[in-house]
């Protein structure tokens, strides 16, 4: 096999054992291909669900006929003639794409990919500047047809081009969604081309549909080689085969035992050519699992540190292509697994190999969630986020504001809003949060700013500095992106986060086509409404308005002892 797995379960063996017997004895492979909801649940309605979600177990073996054509069709000179591809999308429409492009890259001649999966409009500035208008392309992605931030996006950037390069302005967009959605029927009219999904896949697990593939394909990716480890896969977890001796199934057993033991921190590891894979784990793991109370937490790009720092709520997960120099990294997992932190160790052949890794997490996804007994492919906490920001929107449209909170903890240039106790300052504040740490908890920091290379840094400072003070994970997401990731297990999971929010005032100013609403007054509406849901569900949040974001998070960082 040119992906190979080794698992050290240390005191949780027999737990390891005992899941792996128990998703044999349910028959998982085969049941999961009759696409039986009840190995997660008896209720109908999560029963009827997953007969419209199992659709990427044979995706590989269906998309890898289409290889040829898709790789064709990016070949043309129609499309060889642009330079940059921005593609607009979120969650699993985003994730994927983005996660070949900086582990594969474009081939020679072919366009540069960038990813706008954020309504900031600083954001959408700093594209602006990278890209070539008159040479990009625009790839349109939603299942629903209807996400909010990839519709206003659409909406931008066709008028943006309506107004400066009008001559032949199809050719500039493509979309890609599900058979009668509002943005098939506006791409057939406007568009050059709409790529129908198959519609019994959701979202997140739709990297090796079209919504992974199409982008692929287009910065000139090889997909026949690509797909060609996945059908592997397919084949490995096909329904004939005995349960436990497929590795994916392995690790969805070792995943969901640990979990349901206490062990749900699940720090992901990976060797720098294939560092952005755990993005898309996080959100698949995250979104999948986090419910009715439950679920595994990804915790993802933590440098690792010794192991009395460590709560045995932790488990580790090390993803390498084979001649990848992880000399360091592997001596600290080495050290983890002989203090009995449990280790799973996957070495992948190829970068190529990515394709039959992300089957797998898929596979074992849906095993782990058999285990802990909560529906994979349902995301209550996502439609309340979504239905909150609509709201707010209405609130915006009739009344010209947005609140967060009716009185902040702190008023001034930086307002602070929350749920914690009233203080004089930002480091009392922050203080009141930090004092409502539990054993088991974890910190989410959200941050509704730009995702540019500056605020990355700045963020990973305060996460390393939280995480040392804290002694708990700590992890990072920009929204509104993680809203379609993380956002699901912050709402519906454990009940034991901390979370801090950062929202700034965008110095650029977009309208949306069409909306009473800019971009600016966007993002504040899915920030605020992600900051309500949290403080309606009684966790403790605390949200930070930053004047001037990067001065304002060094200040913030260096006043944190």
């Amino acid at each position: 096999m040119s992906i190979k797995y080794e698992f050290a379960a240390g005191k949780y063996q027999s737990d390891f054992s005992s899941a792996l017997t128990q998703l044999s004895g349910e028959n998982f492979l085969a049941r999961l291909w009759e696409k039986d909801g009840s190995l997660w649940s008896d209720e109908p309605a999560h029963r009827a669900v997953a007969l419209n979600r199992l659709g990427w177990l044979n995706l590989p073996s269906r998309m890898i006929r289409e290889a040829s054509v898709l790789e064709d069709y990016a070949s043309a000179e129609s499309y060889r003639k642009f330079t940059h591809i921005v593609h607009l999308g979120m969650g699993g429409s985003s994730l994927a794409p983005e996660v070949l492009f900086r582990s594969i890259a474009s081939a020679e001649g072919y366009p540069e990919l960038t990813v706008l999966d954020s309504t900031d409009p600083d954001q959408i500035e700093s594209v602006l500047q990278k890209i070539k208008l008159e040479s990009s392309l625009f790839i349109v992605a939603s299942k629903s047809g209807t996400t909010i931030e990839t519709h206003s996006l659409a909406k931008f950037f066709y008028e943006t081009m309506l107004n400066r390069y009008p001559e032949n302005i199809a050719s500039h967009f493509i979309a890609i969604t599900d058979p009668g959605t509002a943005l098939q029927t506006a791409g057939e009219a406007k568009y050059a081309r709409v790529f129908l999904n198959p519609p019994d896949i959701g979202g997140r697990y739709s990297a090796l549909s079209y919504f992974g593939l199409v982008p692929f394909a287009l910065i000139g990716g090889d997909l026949t080689r690509f797909l060609r480890k996945s059908v592997e896969e397919e084949n490995a977890c096909g329904p004939t085969m005995p349960t436990p001796d497929c590795s994916a199934v392995q690790l969805g057993a070792f995943l969901g035992a640990l979990c349901s033991a206490g062990a749900n921190k699940l720090t992901i590891e990976t060797s720098p050519t294939i560092s952005t894979v755990g993005w898309w784990i996080e959100q698949l793991v995250a979104e999948s699992t986090g419910k009715n109370g439950k679920g595994i937490l990804p915790v993802t790009g933590e440098e690792m540190t010794v192991p009395s720092f460590y709560s045995s709520d932790r488990v580790f997960v090390h993803m390498k292509i084979r001649g990848d120099v992880e000399l360091e990294k592997e001596e600290k997992l080495r050290i983890l697994s002989q203090n009995g932190f449990p280790v799973v160790s996957i070495q992948l052949d190829e970068v190529f190999d990515l394709s039959g890794l992300m089957y797998q997490w898929e596979v074992a996804t849906a095993a782990a969630s058999a285990i802990i007994r909560v529906d994979p492919f349902d995301e209550p906490n996502v439609t309340e986020s979504k239905d909150n920001t609509k709201m707010l929107l209405h609130q915006f449209e009739s009344k010209g504001s947005i609140q967060f909170d009716e009185v902040p903890l702190i008023s001034g240039p930086e307002k602070i809003y929350g749920n914690v106790e009233r203080s004089g300052n930002v480091y009392s504040v922050l203080n009141s949060l930090f004092g409502r740490n539990k054993a088991g908890e974890y910190l989410a920091i959200m941050a509704y700013l730009p995702r540019v290379d500056e605020v990355d840094e700045l963020l990973e400072r305060l996460r390393v500095l939280l995480r040392n003070r804290l002694r708990i994970p700590a992890t990072v997401g920009y929204g509104p992106r993680f809203l379609h990731s993380t956002g699901q297990f912050h709402k519906g999971g454990t009940p034991n986060g901390l979370f801090l929010q950062f929202v700034h005032s965008p110095a650029a100013t977009y309208k949306i086509p069409g909306e009473d609403y800019d971009f600016a007054t966007l993002i504040r509406a899915q920030a605020a409404g992600d900051y309500l849901a949290l403080k309606r569900k009684g966790k403790p949040v605390v949200s930070i308005h930053l004047s001037d974001y990067l001065a304002d998070l060094k200040k913030i960082i260096a006043g944190i002892v």
